[in-house]
Formats: structure tokens, C-alpha cells, sequence
């Protein structure tokens, strides 16, 4: 037994000594740069390419079994202006011999140093790797044996020492899109890799595109776990920061870092990022997402985001933009939000979705179908908002709200009413009004605008094959409410729009105050309106506009005129005395204003207008253009009843009388012209008329029968 003993150690030292001859020995009479016109033959063969190794090949055996090769390239597909689509400097791969005995193979680091890769794709979509590919698949596909049926030839054990890369260049040059990147990495380190056992990642690059010049430095950095049968992937503490520089970036350059944990499961085709973080541009952001069928045709993913609150104004500094000039500086000085989300390949959801923004809250949901063609459904809810707040002030930036919010005479004056049209408008976005899908409910319990206020807003906006409806747009405002369907059909290459709006139990004095700074009109409103036109500016839809309007206003006063002290007056010019001193207000009351009207290309002609108070009774007809914002408009007054309620002594003088008003002048000017001419007139023929019956009825005594009015009627048509 002892003399066995010594024959297995004399085996076993004999074959240490081999082994160790071998890797001296070997080396010396092996020289694998004989073959390299072997090996660039059988690549040739096997991918039609030309693989020229310009550099020597170094063999080693023992302990490590490995090669070190020098500058090599490997020639592009026909057709691609690049010959190389590979070239390397130096390529270092061992691996330890005893191991592989035992079925366990350890690599030592792997050194891959001044590597460029040159992908393509020509005008056509042809990849400058298609060949290879097609080169490489299987003309039968067969089943891989599972890994019980390998008759225990697996590896047991897999450990690489390490990857190092050095002065690494990827080109990416799409000419079927003209886009064009280039990715240098500087250096990509790993710990040893081991499967099971976690390593860490070190890696250090530059990103370039041309179209527009971006310059992006990226460094990633974490701890990876690969699972045993290399079915799972987690990434621990992951860091990505970037560095971007362009002329086409906010600022010129933005910065961001982002932070998470990563699972990625193939096996049950599952990926979680349970506790993502992004700061960029002040913002501070966190979410969480999952995804499941990962690598299959319909994946699905979920998740959760929040952005904390944030200065908004910081933010347009950020990205390099004016902040915008509002008429309160105190807003843009707080915002945030939070949603959850879903996805897939055809879509994205949002659901309690939370924002807000300095004294607004917003609550809602949205979704987007089919990324091809986009349907966006949304539902949104405003506890309140002042949007004047936000707007520029009035008379700041050029044409920045059209009519302003409250505002002294004169400024208003300045800008509307001069019997011009407004400057022309921006033309509407008719290309992206004809691509919308849209279905959506806006709700806004208080909102303010133009100095107007409202509550109970309610807004449902629908868009289909270039047609916009707005349908219902109600609100409740100055006691009373509005209700209006509005159509804008932009299928056309001129889009047409229509409007039908009703307004009931609103108190004008109060909406004009808050609209133009002067109530000139008081009483509760009734309108009806039926308006439609065409035109892609607001300037050619109102000369293009049409339509029938019906209105009333009850209990009221028309400010600005006193027609009662316009009629004193006229009847002091008459009767030669001065003209008496007015100590009422100087408005029109009545109890009853009503009249209806048709409008032409943006000309508004009333022939009915009817005005009804304890004094006197007015019919109006006239018209006014809205392009011009001008009036020109007759008023005719009948007395019925005495002006001493007013202070006057002519109380019976003009009753009966019809008294001309002439109303002219623009929106924010109008004038009040009585016709003096005419008042003069009429007094005359009716002074001459009470005298003539009289007349008449003694001659009709002295002569015992009635005289015929006929006889009688030149008097009065003359």
C-alpha cells in the first residue's frame, strides 16, 4: 500500500512538472502569429469581412491560459463610406487552466483599450451589421437542451476578474434620418463579477450629437447583483449624472442627477424602480415604477410621481427663459405636484393627479390612447383661480389682452373705441386643430378673468376630425347665468365658427363695472344669440360675423345721458330761455329695455329697440359696427307724462311730442345729438293742431254738422 502511495505522488509531481514545462516550453515553440492568416480566413468565410491583425499575438499557458492581441480591424459592409466598422488597439482575455478541470471557469480581467465601433444605417434603413446577422442565424431552429439533458458538461462556477475598458469611441451615423452621435467612453471598470455575489460599476463618458450640437457628460455609478443562472439583475444605489451643453439647451447647459434601485427580472418578466430620484433645474422629483412582460410584445408599466414644491420663476431662469410679466409679482412662487400613472406601448394614464400653483388647486385625471394617432380624454377641477393675476398688466407687454381689465376712461379710450379694428390677431393653429382627438370636462368652483368673476364654471371641450365644440360652457355670474355651445370647423382652408349663447337674470351695471371700469347700463340682462362666421383670425371672424340676437334688461338706467334733461333743454332752445340747471342724475331710467337684432358681416342693425319708463317711451333703430366699434343710432322720445318729477315747469308743453336723439360716436365716446330741427317742428304742428280743433269744433257748432278731418290734413303735412 505504501509503494501505491508513492506511485500516485511520483504521478502526480511528474504531471505538475509537465504542466509546468509546458507553459515555458509551449510559448516557445508555439507561436500563434503564424495563424493569423488561418483566422482571417475562417472569419472571412464564416461573415464575408476581412479581419486583419496588425499587431502581434502573445500566448501564454500556465497559470492562465490566455492571449493578449494587438492593433486589429475589421472591415464594414459594401456600400458604407467608414472601412472599418470595428478597430482596436489591445485586447487582453485569460483564463485559469487547473480550474476548467473542476468545470469552473475563472477569467481573469478582461482589458479591452482604444476600441472603435462604427454603426450605420444607410437612406434605405440597411444596417451596416445586417449581413452579419443573417450570416449568423440557424438555417433549422432546434431546442435548446435543458440543462439536465447536458450530460453534466455545464459550468458549475463562472467568475471574470473584472471588465476594463479604455479610450472607447461608438459611432451611431443614421443617414435614412440624418441624426448622428458619438459616444466616447473614457473608462468602464467593474469589481469581479462573480453570479450571486454583488460588484460595483464605474463608468465615465461623453455623448455628442450634431443636429443640434449637444455635448453631454454621463458618469453612472452602482453596485450590481447578477443571479447565479443569469436570469435577474439588480442594480443597488444607481447614480446617473449628466452634464449637457448646447446652444439649443435651456441656459446653454443642463445638469441632472438621477438616483434609483433597479431590479430586472427575465424570468418572471418583471422590472421594479422602487425609489426613484431626480433633481434637475431645481426640481426635486421622486417616483416609483414597476413593469411586467417586459421583453414581450405588450408590456405594461405603473407607477407613481411627485414634484415637490418648486419656484416656479426659478424655474423659467432655469431653462433660460424670460419670466413672464404678470400684473402681481406675487405669483410664481409656489407650485407642486403628485399623480400615479400607467402605460403601455399604445398608452399613458394619469390618475389622482394633485397640483398646485401659489393659491390653486387642481385635481383630475387624463389619459392618451394610441401614440400613433392620440386620443387625450381629461378631467379636471380648479378650486379657484385669478387669471388676471397672471396676465400682463394692462398697457404692458404689445397686445396682450384685448380688452383690459379694469382700467381708467382714458386708457380704455386709448386702446379701443378710436372707430378702428383692433390689430390683427394671431392666426388660429388649424393644422394642430385638425390632428386633436380630444374629450374633456373642466369644472372651476370660483374663477376670475378680465376682471370679470364667475362660479360653478363648467366646461366640456370636444375635438374630432377638425371639429372643436365647446359644449356647454355655462357659469354663474353677477346673479344670474350664462350658458353657450360654441362649434369651430377647421376641415376647411377657411374654418367657420359658430356661437349660441344665452344669458338670464345677470346684473349689467356690476359685469360692465368689472369689465370696462364704467357701468353705463344697470338692469338685469336677457340675451339670446345665434351668431356664426369664418375667418383663421379674431379679426376676420368678426367681419365675417352673422346672426340674429334678442335681448331685455328690466328695472334699470342707461348712465352717461339724461334724456329727460336733454328734452328741457331742447324745449329752453325752443322757447328762447336758458337752459335749466340739472340736479338729477344724469342717467335714463326705465323699467323695460327690449329689442332684437340682426348682425352682417359685423354690422348690428336693431329697428326695434323699445324703452319703456313712467316719463316717456323711446324706440330706437340704428346700427353699430363691431370691425370699427363705431354707432350710429336715432333714439326717438315721446313724453308720456310730466316732466315735473324731474324738476321741470314745461310739464304738459311736449307730451305726445316725438323727439329725435341721434346717438354716434364710438364704443368709449358715443354721443347724445337731440334733433332740434324736428322737436321744433313737431312743437309747432302741435300747438297749431290744438288750435285748429278748437276752431274747427265752433265752426262745427255754427254750421250743426261735423267737418271731415280730410278737409283739414294739409294743415298738418305741411
Amino acid at each position: 500500500m505504501g509503494k501505491f502511495l508513492k506511485f500516485i505522488l511520483w504521478l502526480l509531481l511528474a504531471l505538475l512538472a509537465l504542466l509546468a514545462i509546458a507553459a515555458v516550453v509551449l510559448p516557445m515553440v508555439v507561436d500563434p502569429n503564424d495563424y493569423k492568416a488561418d483566422i482571417a480566413k475562417a472569419v472571412e468565410e464564416q461573415t464575408g469581412r476581412t479581419l486583419t491583425i496588425e499587431g502581434d499575438i502573445s500566448l501564454s499557458v500556465f497559470p492562465w491560459l490566455g492571449l493578449d492581441i494587438g492593433p486589429t480591424k475589421f472591415s464594414n459592409a459594401a456600400g458604407f463610406d467608414e472601412p472599418s466598422m470595428a478597430r482596436m488597439q489591445t485586447v487582453q482575455v485569460r483564463v485559469k487552466l487547473l480550474p476548467l478541470l473542476h468545470k469552473q471557469l475563472e477569467v481573469d480581467k478582461i482589458r479591452l483599450s482604444g476600441l472603435q465601433l462604427h454603426l450605420a444605417k444607410d437612406k434605405q434603413g440597411v444596417t451596416n451589421w445586417a449581413d452579419l446577422t443573417a450570416a449568423a442565424e440557424p438555417q433549422e431552429e432546434t431546442a435548446a437542451p435543458h440543462p439536465a439533458d447536458r450530460g453534466g458538461s455545464g459550468l458549475e462556477r463562472l467568475a471574470i476578474g473584472g471588465i476594463e475598458i479604455k479610450d472607447a469611441t461608438i459611432r451611431w451615423d443614421d443617414q435614412s434620418t440624418d441624426s448622428h452621435y458619438v459616444a466616447n467612453i473614457q473608462s468602464l471598470t467593474t469589481g469581479a463579477i462573480v453570479p450571486g455575489e454583488a460588484f460595483d460599476l464605474d463608468l465615465q463618458m461623453q455623448l455628442s450629437q450634431k443636429q443640434p450640437l449637444i455635448e453631454t457628460g454621463v458618469s453612472l455609478r452602482g453596485e450590481l447583483l447578477v443571479a447565479t443562472d443569469f436570469s435577474a439583475i439588480t442594480i443597488t444605489a444607481a447614480k446617473l449624472q449628466l452634464d449637457a451643453q448646447g446652444d439649443s439647451l435651456p441656459a446653454g447647459q443642463v445638469m441632472a442627477t438621477l438616483t434609483s434601485d433597479i431590479a430586472v427580472d427575465l424570468a418572471a418578466q418583471t422590472l421594479t424602480l422602487p425609489n426613484i430620484v431626480l433633481d434637475t433645474l431645481g426640481l426635486h422629483v421622486t417616483a416609483a415604477a414597476s413593469g411586467t412582460g417586459i421583453t414581450t410584445d405588450a408590456p405594461a408599466f405603473k407607477g407613481t410621481l411627485a414634484v415637490a414644491e418648486f419656484v416656479p420663476r426659478k424655474l423659467f431662469q432655469g431653462l433660460g427663459e424670460e419670466v413672464p410679466v404678470t400684473a402681481d409679482d406675487n405669483v410664481l412662487q409656489k407650485a407642486n405636484a403628485e399623480l400615479s400613472w400607467d402605460a403601455s406601448l399604445q398608452h399613458f394614464a394619469a390618475s389622482a393627479l394633485t397640483a398646485h400653483l401659489d393659491e390653486t388647486s387642481l385635481t383630475g385625471e387624463f389619459k392618451v390612447k394610441s401614440f400613433a394617432a392620440p386620443a387625450i380624454t381629461f378631467t379636471l377641477s380648479l378650486d379657484q383661480i385669478d387669471l388676471d393675476r397672471y396676465l400682463p398688466p394692462a398697457g404692458g407687454e404689445e397686445d396682450a389682452v384685448k380688452v383690459a381689465p379694469r382700467k381708467d376712461a382714458a386708457t380704455a379710450e386709448g386702446t379701443r373705441g378710436a372707430g378702428t379694428a383692433s390689430a390683427q390677431s394671431d392666426k388660429l393653429p388649424l393644422e394642430p386643430l385638425r390632428q386633436l382627438d380630444l374629450n374633456g370636462d373642466v369644472r372651476i368652483a370660483r374663477f376670475k378673468a378680465f376682471n370679470l368673476s364667475s362660479h360653478e364654471v363648467q366646461i366640456q371641450i370636444r375635438a374630432k376630425d377638425g371639429v372643436l365644440n365647446i359644449s356647454p360652457l355655462a357659469a354663474r355670474l353677477y346673479e344670474g347665468t350664462i350658458n353657450a355651445d360654441v362649434k369651430l370647423d377647421a376641415r376647411k382652408d377657411t374654418p367657420r365658427f359658430s356661437v349660441k349663447e344665452s344669458l338670464s337674470g345677470v346684473q349689467a351695471g356690476p359685469l360692465l363695472k368689472d369689465l370696462t371700469g364704467d357701468d353705463k347700463l344697470l338692469g338685469t340682462a336677457m340675451l339670446k344669440a345665434s351668431l356664426e362666421g369664418a375667418g383663421d383670425t379674431v379679426d376676420a371672424m368678426i367681419q365675417t360675423l352673422n346672426g340674429t340676437t334678442e335681448f331685455s334688461f328690466t328695472d334699470g338706467a342707461i348712465k352717461g345721458v339724461n334724456i329727460a334733461a336733454l328734452i328741457r333743454a331742447a324745449q329752453a332752445q325752443l322757447e328762447g330761455q336758458p337752459i335749466p340747471k340739472q340736479e338729477e342724475p344724469n342717467q335714463t331710467d326705465y323699467a323695460l329695455l327690449r329689442g332684437t337684432a340682426t348682425v352682417t358681416n359685423g354690422l348690428v342693425k336693431n329697428n326695434d329697440l323699445f324703452m319703456e319708463s313712467p316719463l316717456m317711451s323711446i324706440n330706437g333703430a340704428g346700427e353699430v359696427s363691431l370691425p370699427k366699434e363705431t354707432i350710429d343710432y336715432t333714439l326717438t322720445t315721446k313724453l308720456v307724462g310730466s316732466l315735473q318729477g324731474w324738476g321741470g315747469k314745461y310739464e304738459q308743453k311736449l307730451k305726445g311730442v316725438s323727439i329725435p336723439v341721434h346717438v354716434g360716436g364710438t364704443f368709449s365716446k358715443p354721443t347724445y345729438t337731440p334733433d332740434l330741427a324736428s322737436v321744433m317742428t313737431d312743437a309747432a304742428k302741435a300747438e297749431v293742431g290744438k288750435r285748429v280743433e278748437k276752431e274747427k269744433e265752433k265752426l262745427e257748432k255754427k254750421l250743426g254738422t261735423e267737418i271731415p278731418d280730410s278737409l283739414l290734413k294739409g294743415l298738418f303735412d305741411k
